[in-house]
């Protein structure tokens, strides 16, 4: 009986669907959208120079010191590999200095790293605008930043002192030769980087042997919490403080969840326009048929029964609504998979544009607006079915 009603009043129920696929292709496609595009930001931001999970020595990460170094890194790296969901890791040093042109003076900040190595783990390569990648064996070249090339006017070729504190308390100072220059003006991130082999960034800073970060990629960055806890086990070293993105980024992984709440937020204000308009047509339509419910409790009907029917109708109208929408919501979220949607403005994600956002098909993105929908559409038919089923039958059956 509850299947059959469904179809009394074709053009209201109709509509009514129409509301609730409209908002379960609207949610799914939110979702899909959000998922993609947060997926490739982090992907994207963790490859550039972050890695998944990060390996220093204990303290470091909160206070950066030139003498809080890991020693005997090789022997470190070889135990890495027998953790089977990390793809690559890759050494690093950090010091700062000052970089000479001219009369041109600017602090910058020295970032050793093995070439072949960063070029297996991190995307850095392909941020060179200008130049090219440092050598894989160890020269007196370097690698600055777009913003550090502005401030002292460096030019590929052009020779830069570097002037710094060696860490056997002797001054640190070298001519070195610009062979690239990386990241765009404006670059917050890259601001007043300069790389170079870590093996000449050793020998700067007399720190053979020693760095300072051990930088790793895994499978995913949604393994880096799995990795870090097996990284853990594996070293069990408490002098070594491994630590997921999460935490090497905290800023960035803050102002990525409150990305997350305020779509969930927008979310649920469509849910509540969705849910609206089903209590209405749900209320339109008891109002209409309080006769007939008048009728049905005369004829012995229970409170409850009447109650599980409104409640049943729904549920059907619901369910074809929401099966009729995941079908739409299929091909539409393909679409934008491929093609994506274009930003108003490309943004800068670490020194790489992303121009477009593109979704992902998950179970979440199609399954979680399905189940929404059904559960929105139940709740609000709560309060017509209760009191539909409170209907007293001689009033109701002297209703016009």
């Amino acid at each position: 009986m509850a299947f059959r009603n469904i179809f009394r009043q074709r053009r209201r129920s109709l509509l009514t669907g129409l509301t609730m696929i409209g908002g379960l292709v609207l949610l799914s496609l939110s979702i899909a959208l959000s998922e993609g595009t947060y997926s490739r930001i982090i992907d994207t931001f963790t490859r550039l120079y972050t890695g998944h999970v990060q390996i220093h020595k204990q303290g470091y990460l909160d206070k950066p010191s030139l003498y809080n170094t890991i020693d005997d890194y090789k022997d470190l790296c070889q135990k890495l590999g027998t953790e089977p969901n990390v793809l690559s890791w890759t050494p690093r040093l950090q010091s700062v200095a000052l970089a000479f042109i001219g009369p041109k003076t600017a602090g910058a900040r020295i970032i050793g790293i093995e070439p072949e190595m960063e070029q297996r783990t991190t995307t850095l390569a392909y941020k060179v605008k200008e130049g090219s990648f440092l050598n894989s064996e160890p020269d007196n070249t370097v690698m600055i930043g777009s913003n550090l090339a502005k401030v002292i006017g460096a030019r590929v070729g052009d020779e830069m002192v570097l002037v710094g504190q060696a860490a056997d308390g002797s001054i640190a100072n070298d001519i070195f030769t610009v062979c690239g220059i990386i990241g765009k003006g404006g670059n917050s991130y890259e601001r007043m980087n300069c790389y170079m082999h870590l093996r000449s960034a050793q020998n700067f800073l007399v720190l053979d042997g020693r760095i300072h970060e051990i930088a790793l990629v895994a499978r995913s960055y949604k393994q880096s919490l799995l990795v870090t806890d097996n990284l853990r086990r594996i070293l069990a070293d408490p002098e070594l403080d491994i630590q997921p993105w999460q935490e090497v980024e905290k800023q960035f992984f803050k102002s990525m969840q409150a990305d997350v709440q305020g779509m969930w937020i927008t979310l649920l204000i469509i849910m509540i326009i969705v849910g609206i308009g089903v209590l209405n047509t749900v209320l339109m339509t008891i109002l209409e048929r309080t006769r007939e419910f008048g009728v049905l409790k005369a004829l012995g009907t229970r409170p409850a029964q009447v109650f599980k029917l409104i409640v049943l109708e729904t549920a059907f109208l619901s369910i074809i609504a929401a099966l009729a929408g995941l079908l739409i919501s299929l091909p539409v979220n393909l679409y934008f998979s491929r093609f994506g949607l274009d930003y108003p403005a490309p943004i800068d994600i670490g020194g790489i544009e992303i121009a477009t956002l593109q979704a992902s098909i998950t179970v979440r993105s199609l399954c979680l607006p399905v189940a929404i929908t059904i559960f929105t559409a139940l709740l609000v038919s709560i309060l017509p079915a209760v009191r539909a089923a409170r209907v007293v039958p001689m009033k109701a059956m002297r209703a016009h």
